[in-house]
């Protein structure tokens, strides 16, 4: 208790954050549709954090991050008309270099939109949410390769974080890095096991 009278309301918040995404994104690389909702908490909280801090895309990312956890929980759980159990996904490397190119392009102008509004660190702030508006919108659609989008934006986001001195949310991206590897190999085997019995019942 002593401990918690002497640290600010901005660290408490990036605590419980820490907690409730770290449930997340364990949950989430196992294949538990539950994790959503732990998401949607700790994006909530982040919204008011990175206003707070000048991090206007970031408040903005998790804003997102908010409306995907729902459309991500509802997609799990009942899938499309055609499928109630959605499968892992595979894309292409030109659907990837589209994605990337329009991505970056994106990053561009918000970069300039964040430069009027007079937020800091604008190139590394846009980069960061546009790709992570990619990456969240994959695992919604249960894309495999977004975990190794996560890998590139987590490990990305502890120098961002670590820039405007959120040094618990600096760390939660470095394990949020590791974490994104094991999901990789976790929905890889899943898909090759889904692929497996496709065959197999062909």
């Amino acid at each position: 208790m002593e401990f918690l009278r002497t640290i600010s309301i901005d660290q408490r918040i990036e605590i419980i954050t820490v907690i409730l995404s770290l449930l997340y994104v364990g949950l989430i690389a196992v294949n538990r549709r539950s994790g959503w909702w732990f998401g949607i908490a700790a994006s909530l909280l982040s919204v008011w954090l990175f206003i707070r801090v000048n991090l206007l895309a970031e408040s903005l990312l998790y804003v997102y991050y908010v409306v995907m956890g729902l459309y991500g929980y509802f997609h799990w759980k009942y899938g499309s008309k055609l499928n109630t159990n959605p499968p892992i996904l595979v894309r292409s490397i030109r659907f990837h270099a589209l994605a990337i190119t329009i991505s970056i392009l994106l990053t561009i102008g918000l970069a300039q939109i964040l430069d009027l509004l007079g937020s800091s660190n604008i190139y590394a702030d846009a980069g960061s949410t546009v790709f992570s508006f990619l990456a969240t919108w994959m695992v919604a659609q249960r894309i495999l390769e977004n975990w190794l989008y996560w890998v590139a934006i987590d490990a990305f986001s502890v120098w961002l974080y670590h820039s405007r001195e959120l040094p618990i949310y600096a760390g939660l991206m470095a394990f949020y890095s590791l974490i994104a590897v094991v999901g990789f190999f976790i929905w890889l085997k899943q898909y090759r096991s889904q692929s497996t019995t496709s065959l197999a019942s062909a």
